[in-house]
């Protein structure tokens, strides 16, 4: 983007106005002159070679050569250097995270839940512009934290998460999946991804309803799936200490294990991605890779470095404009007098 050092210099253009106002005073006065003292015929043959065509054409010449030593004046200037970036527009992403009490289970150190805080955490601090917005859940669902770009807002909140903020108790994912999808149409987002964070022990209907209108509106689901296959006992704590795990009715220590059929087929039917407790540890890797896609880009031209003159680029031009002018002649060229003459010869005859 070019810009001046000496912009106020510009003034001196209004000298155009002189240079044209004495140019018609002259032009008329000359021309006032000959048809007093001539006629048209005498003037002619005594002065055949003579042109007001390029007496114009020489004015026009000298009127260009000021206005680029004008320019020159005001010593034009250049970046060195631009560079393109990618201008990025934010994502908006909205987060499912599962706060129901088998997400307690320590399979996963030092919890599922507690290492999803942990995921989400990390994942918030490679964000920039981006949106993000909250719902937890476990026997029902709720939005925790609606769309915001206030990115410390929602990490503080993240860490706040906890089966104590949902009553009842129990897994209903397909309830989650409502409300977070009633949310996406309350904020009008064009391209929203959903990032589900579960162990996928669902013991309420199935999902499959909401799935549809996941798929026909492209919001693709990305589930991470907490929980190793040999799964854990669900602890009940006491002042952070274990007192006990959850039993069954017949007292026995129950097990809770991942679905992994369930996770995978919300996974599937969004178009989203599934990733296991294999890959817990490079999962913010993988999802950030997957924001990267609902991050539209545009190029944006930028200057670097200082500015360099570049005055000569119109001093050399004004400099051929009066050459130009110079050489330019007011009196037609002897190859045009003898073809005019030849045309008036012709039409005489």
């Amino acid at each position: 983007m070019f810009k001046f050092m000496y912009p106020d210099r510009a003034w001196l253009l209004l000298l155009i106005l002189f240079f044209l106002f004495i140019f018609i005073l002259f032009y008329r006065q000359k021309k006032k002159w000959i048809d007093k003292n001539f006629d048209k015929n005498n003037f002619k043959q005594i002065s055949y070679d003579f042109s007001f065509k390029k007496v114009i054409t020489k004015f026009s010449l000298f009127i260009l050569a000021f206005i680029f030593i004008v320019i020159a004046l005001m010593n034009p200037l250049e970046p060195k250097k631009t560079i393109t970036t990618a201008e990025k527009e934010a994502a908006d992403i909205f987060i499912i995270l599962d706060i129901s009490n088998s997400m307690l289970a320590e399979d996963i150190k030092a919890n599922r839940l507690e290492k999803s805080k942990q995921i989400i955490k990390t994942l918030l601090l490679k964000l920039g512009s981006d949106r993000v917005g909250i719902v937890l859940f476990a026997g029902d669902a709720f939005v925790y934290l609606p769309l915001t770009i206030d990115l410390s807002i929602a990490n503080m909140m993240i860490s706040e998460a906890d089966p104590q903020l949902s009553r009842p108790q129990g897994t209903n994912i397909n309830a989650a999946l409502s409300t977070t999808f009633y949310a996406i149409e309350r904020s009008k987002v064009k391209k929203p991804m959903v990032i589900l964070f579960s162990d996928g022990e669902n013991f309420e209907d199935d999902p499959n309803e909401i799935l549809k209108r996941y798929s026909d509106n492209n919001i693709p689901v990305y589930v991470v799936a907490l929980g190793t296959p040999e799964g854990a006992p669900i602890p009940i704590k006491q002042n952070g200490n274990i007192i006990n795990y959850k039993r069954d009715a017949n007292n026995n220590i129950v097990t809770s294990t991942p679905n992994i059929m369930l996770l995978s087929s919300i996974a599937s039917a969004t178009g989203g991605k599934l990733i296991d407790y294999q890959n817990l540890n490079k999962v913010h890797e993988i999802l950030f890779d997957e924001i990267k896609k609902f991050q539209t880009s545009k190029g944006v031209e930028s200057y670097i470095g200082q500015y360099q003159s570049v005055y000569l680029w119109f001093l050399i031009p004004a400099f051929l404009f009066l050459l130009f002018d110079f050489l330019l002649s007011e009196h037609k060229d002897k190859w045009q007098y003898n073809f005019q003459k030849f045309i008036h010869k012709n039409i005489d005859t």
